[in-house]
């Protein structure tokens, strides 16, 4: 991407990036982008896609610790509160 890593204002939302995504797919497939923009705008839309990606494994990851660990109490507790 062409923002920097270290400085999370630079770093979109995962909501920012796929509105993002949709404006650069509807100027190509209207034919607004110039052909001396096309390259741009498709690298763009690659670092964003490749963004989401990584947001959506993180969220996961996440997710399954947040599950482990409420396995992990049911269990201590035997399945009772």
């Amino acid at each position: 991407m062409s923002h920097s890593d270290d400085d999370p204002q630079d770093t979109p939302s995962y909501s920012e990036a796929i509105d993002e995504l949709e404006e650069i797919l509807e100027s190509i497939e209207s034919d607004e982008v110039d052909v001396d923009e096309l390259a741009a705008q498709v690298e763009r839309a690659s670092e964003l896609v490749q963004f989401c990606r990584e947001t959506i494994d993180e969220t996961e990851m996440q997710i399954e610790s947040i599950i482990e660990d409420l396995r992990g109490d049911d269990e201590e507790t035997g399945g009772r509160e």
